[in-house]
């Protein structure tokens, strides 16, 4: 999967810098507008091994076989999580979650990114990052799947009107389904509708289950913000 993405730096004013891998849509055509698809790693990789780091991208994973590259053309956007941070969402606990949006606008003047379709994925940590994402900077993304996640249900009127569609495992024991279920809850009491699907068998490793689930895709590449 590495060797279909371009490697990059960005570094900002102050100097802060981050670095992240981007693909192309398939058959890139400078003339069109693609979605752009924020894929957030999970933990557990070593943080200074870029190209490990990657293997915890499980949407970008997914979404650069050729069968969705074709089906689903888009830019793919990975970015590298320095050692002790996050991406936010989880209590007491660094982020680099303000550096990354500026990498994402940074995007912005290249040709071919739609900003009204950016969306944003994680898993675990990643979950966490999805939810967060969209919580703070819900002008940004489009929509979100957050999987196996939580954040502060204190923030979920910010979102209402954010397409989110959430997963978790009923006996996840790395972070508890009510990361989840409390988000889910806050949204729909503040007037959104949000999606949910929880397995009531499953723990933390979901992934392979969501990435089946029908409709999907389909569903996320239909959203664009106003």
């Amino acid at each position: 999967m590495a060797q279909l993405f371009e490697s990059r730096t960005y570094v900002n004013s102050k100097g802060d810098t981050l670095f992240y891998h981007l693909l192309k849509p398939l058959n890139f055509d400078s003339a069109k507008k693609y979605p752009l698809v924020v894929s957030l790693p999970y933990g557990g990789q070593p943080a200074t091994d870029k190209i490990r780091q990657m293997e915890g991208a499980v949407a970008a994973e997914a979404l650069s076989t050729d069968i969705n590259r074709a089906n689903y053309p888009a830019f793919i956007f990975i970015p590298n999580c320095p050692p002790g941070s996050g991406w936010g969402g989880i209590p007491n606990y660094p982020s680099v979650d303000s550096l990354v949006y500026e990498a994402i606008s940074s995007l912005d003047k290249e040709p071919g990114i739609d900003v009204k379709r950016r969306y944003v994925t994680g898993l675990s940590r990643g979950g966490y990052g999805a939810w967060h994402f969209i919580c703070t900077r819900p002008d940004m993304f489009a929509a979100a799947i957050p999987v196996s996640g939580g954040e502060d249900p204190k923030l979920a009127s910010r979102i209402v009107n954010v397409p989110v569609w959430a997963f978790h495992g009923a006996n996840d024991k790395n972070v508890p389904v009510s990361g989840s279920r409390d988000m889910i809850n806050a949204i729909k009491k503040a007037g959104g509708n949000p999606r949910y699907t929880e397995y009531p068998n499953e723990g933390h490793n979901i992934w392979n289950q969501v990435s089946m689930t029908p409709g999907l895709w389909d569903w996320l590449f239909a959203q664009k913000r106003n």
